[in-house]
């Protein structure tokens, strides 16, 4: 019986980021003749992956992005990936409104889920996102929208890229949108769960990093949208008073309340964290350290009167104070 939605059977179980890049990139390395990624964003880690992973120099690559202004202008994409596009010879293409995440090899291995091409996105950098996706076999109809979708995106030259490069140059400073919080009456009906967490609710950077910015990269953004702050209005209070409602911190508060003695020894941190993280697969444990240490900082650079850090018997104590 003919059904309503024709769709391939045959596809993967539901892929995590990390997963999901491995499929992708033993995909890519057995591509015989063309490669078509369509991701809103694309950054140029994402780009120098594909070079890596592209056996065959003869392989037809087409890479298309968004490239909003909004995208250029706070650096969810870059420029320069069309130069990198380029050195080897890619289509590279702008398709306005574009949202899909998709890739197609060989009109064959189909890729369809959350991920972007960026490191956040395809887990090429130490802290990523939480993305899912599948790996389908491609249907005619399948390769046929894809085909339509490429028919409608305009391909970036020399000139236009030019042109976007001089526009970006010359842009004034760009902020982001720094929004209220929540009242305190709306935060306690939203109760969150201080038992698991997220490698996203750490802070990437350490405390003094943050207070004294010196380059804006992707730790320093992930950081100031964290704690709700901008470059030009973070200091010393503000910052403590974001961590100290900050998830990471409650989250900490909890663990010490369920710790004999209500203390943890900065030893045994790293192993807490690991138990406590729900990203599937977990970092490893040398990114966890990372965390570990950026999250220590900002307890040892602020005094909170709940938290007191200690050094009994030359091992660092961090312990909750009633």
């Amino acid at each position: 019986m003919k059904t309503e939605y024709p769709f391939s059977t045959e596809r993967s179980t539901l892929l995590g980021t990390e997963a999901f890049r491995n499929l992708l990139g033993i995909s890519i390395k057995n591509a015989k003749s063309s490669i078509i990624i369509l991701s809103a964003y694309v950054k140029e880690v994402g780009i120098k992956w594909m070079h890596e992973q592209i056996v065959d120099p003869k392989v037809e690559c087409t890479i298309v992005a968004r490239w909003d202004k909004g995208d250029l202008a706070q650096g969810s994409s870059d420029l320069d990936c069309y130069l990198l596009a380029k050195e080897k010879n890619w289509d590279f293409k702008i398709l306005k409104d574009l949202h899909a995440k998709v890739m197609l090899i060989d009109n064959k291995d189909l890729f369809v889920g959350s991920p972007n091409l960026t490191g956040h996105g395809m887990s090429l950098v130490p802290v990523s996102n939480k993305e899912v996706g599948v790996k389908l076999n491609a249907t005619e109809q399948d390769i046929q929208i894809i085909k339509n979708l490429l028919e409608d995106a305009c391909e970036v030259n020399d000139e236009l890229f030019t042109d976007l490069k001089k526009w970006k140059n010359n842009l004034p400073k760009v902020e982001k949108v720094l929004y209220p919080d929540f009242p305190q009456s709306v935060k306690e009906k939203l109760k969150e769960n201080y038992k698991k967490i997220w490698v996203h609710n750490f802070p990437w950077t350490t405390a003094e990093e943050l207070l004294n910015i010196k380059k804006i990269n992707d730790s320093i953004n992930h950081d100031l949208e964290l704690f709700g702050l901008s470059v030009d209005s973070i200091n010393d209070q503000k910052l403590k008073k974001a961590f100290l409602d900050s998830k990471i911190f409650r989250w900490f508060l909890y663990q010490l309340e369920q710790h004999e003695e209500k203390e943890i020894y900065f030893g045994n941190l790293s192993s807490i964290i690991h138990n406590s993280l729900l990203d599937d697969p977990r970092p490893y444990r040398k990114d966890i350290k990372e965390l570990q240490k950026n999250f220590y900082t900002f307890l040892k650079t602020f005094n909170y009167p709940e938290i007191k850090l200690d050094r009994p018997n030359y091992s660092e104590r961090i312990k909750l104070v009633n």
